[in-house]
């Protein structure tokens, strides 16, 4: 069973991973269990220590999205006992005296678990007390009648009055002494509290771990089903498109900071981020149009890419998706995304009937600035079909349309990766019998490049690969 744990300053590191092998990170900061989530896919999440006040804390939107992949949550101690009371109706398990008392409404504030501490490589080592253990260290000490119940009131008001973060033993003794409590009273209390200290806190971080140790000792890798729907707010997806961080080379980064560094450095960005554009306002458009990808189509949306991307089978895939931080499920979303996109842009052509998309095409290569270069390669085209005057015409008309598709791929760079039929009408052409004439002529003109190339040197085997390969732009010969 895969475990997560945000740990700090309620239990050292070291003293945790005797009682329950798991992954232990920092305390958890907003996005930091939502990263844990998709990066880890754990089993269970421990929440005991989290980041607040200089930094965002852990947002309950990402326990929930947990809790919806089916990840056991449980708090405790510190952020994890309040997150744990305020989440508990969807499923966030408390454990532990703190969490009980948030829980009942006995505490509220958050500064009865909150302390200045050192960071990760001094071990968070504690610079304040947190309310609770200096709660429960006083009235232990009421207990044990060193101090009567006024003296504990005095003394718990006094300390609640600290700031947090100036919340020591020695200021605590130091303003209920200008308060009139009597120094004979004071100083017992410093012996005890130096013999024994109450540390909430700590008792409960252990009955967190123990409580996941044994969970996976009895039931394995669990996975528990939830009783609420979760919902993507916009402020989950901005936590989650932009916010939430991905590993690479041993960095952490967060995906917002990727999309930035690219925006600097890609001298084409400003295309990327056009066609992205499109892309998404598209799909925005076929959503509002109502229309739906159909699992089917989204299948065959997918095998397509996998298809032109050379991920033939299942492992490469894998691969591919955790080098491009995706899951399956955001893949097929995206595969989704081209589905609707492809819906509309048929509706288009089939209102171009006539012309089709020749404008379109011609302008957007106008755009890119490769207007003249495909201009000039299909006038040379059209020079050697001149000189061939249809010669080879009739011979390659009884050529199937699939042959005659399959040896343009092979001597060129076009790729079609689905039914003909479908790709004819994506591509804009008319109909099939429209796509076999271009390619029959596609044909005769490499045909004719092959034949000038080989009559220039004729004796040169090597000239002759030379001449095979610069006739690959145009096509192969057909048979004679």
């Amino acid at each position: 069973m895969k475990s997560i744990i945000f740990l700090g300053p309620s239990l050292p590191v070291e003293e945790a991973r005797q009682i329950l092998d798991a992954i232990y990170l920092p305390p958890a900061g907003q996005t930091d269990m939502l990263t844990a989530t998709v990066n880890c896919q754990p089993d269970v999440i421990g929440l005991i220590d989290g980041v607040f006040l200089q930094s965002l804390s852990v947002w309950h939107k990402e326990i929930l999205y947990a809790l919806d992949r089916g990840i056991l949550v449980y708090g405790s101690s510190s952020m994890g006992a309040i997150r744990a009371a305020e989440t508990a109706a969807f499923g966030m398990v408390g454990v532990g005296e703190v969490y009980r008392q948030y829980a009942s409404g006995e505490l509220i504030d958050d500064d009865e678990v909150a302390l200045s501490h050192g960071p990760a490589e001094q071990g968070f080592r504690k610079m304040s007390e947190p309310m609770v253990n200096v709660r429960a260290t006083f009235q232990a000490a009421h207990s044990s009648g060193i101090i009567d119940a006024d003296q504990l009131a005095h003394l718990l008001a006094v300390a609640k009055s600290i700031y947090f973060a100036e919340r020591t033993f020695p200021a605590i003794f130091a303003a209920a002494s200008t308060q009139g409590l009597p120094p004979a009273v004071l100083d017992k209390m410093a012996s005890y509290v130096n013999t024994n200290y109450v540390d909430v806190k700590r008792q409960d971080a252990i009955e967190l771990l123990v409580a996941i140790r044994q969970l996976s000792v009895s039931c394995g890798s669990p996975k528990r089903s939830t009783t609420f729907t979760f919902k993507r707010s916009t402020a989950f997806e901005t936590l989650y498109n932009r916010d939430r961080r991905v590993a690479h080379g041993g960095i952490s980064l967060h995906l917002e900071s990727i999309s930035n560094y690219v925006a600097l450095h890609d001298p084409s960005f400003d295309e990327t981020n056009f066609d992205a554009l499109n892309r998404v306002v598209v799909f925005a458009f076929a959503q509002m149009l109502g229309l739906e990808a159909s699992g089917e189509a989204v299948e065959s949306e997918c095998e397509r890419f996998r298809k032109r991307m050379a991920l033939e089978d299942d492992a490469a895939l894998t691969l591919w998706l955790r080098a491009n931080d995706l899951s399956l499920e955001e893949f097929r979303d995206l595969m989704s995304q081209r589905v609707l996109c492809r819906r509309l842009h048929r509706w288009f052509i089939m209102t171009l009937w006539m012309e089709r998309t020749s404008k379109v095409i011609l302008d957007e290569l106008r755009l890119r600035n490769k207007y003249t270069e495909w201009v000039a390669r299909a006038a040379a085209q059209e020079r050697l079909l001149e000189h061939t005057a249809h010669h080879g015409h009739c011979d390659a008309s009884r050529i199937a349309l699939q042959e005659l598709a399959a040896e343009h791929c092979e001597w060129t760079e076009c790729r079609i990766d689905i039914d003909l039929t479908e790709w004819a009408e994506e591509m804009g052409f008319h109909t099939t019998g429209n796509l076999k004439a271009e390619l029959i002529r596609a044909s005769i003109a490499r045909r004719a490049m092959l034949e000038l190339l080989a009559q220039a040197t004729p004796e040169s085997y090597e000239s002759k690969q030379h001449a095979r390969r610069s006739a690959k732009s145009l096509g192969r010969p057909l048979r004679s």
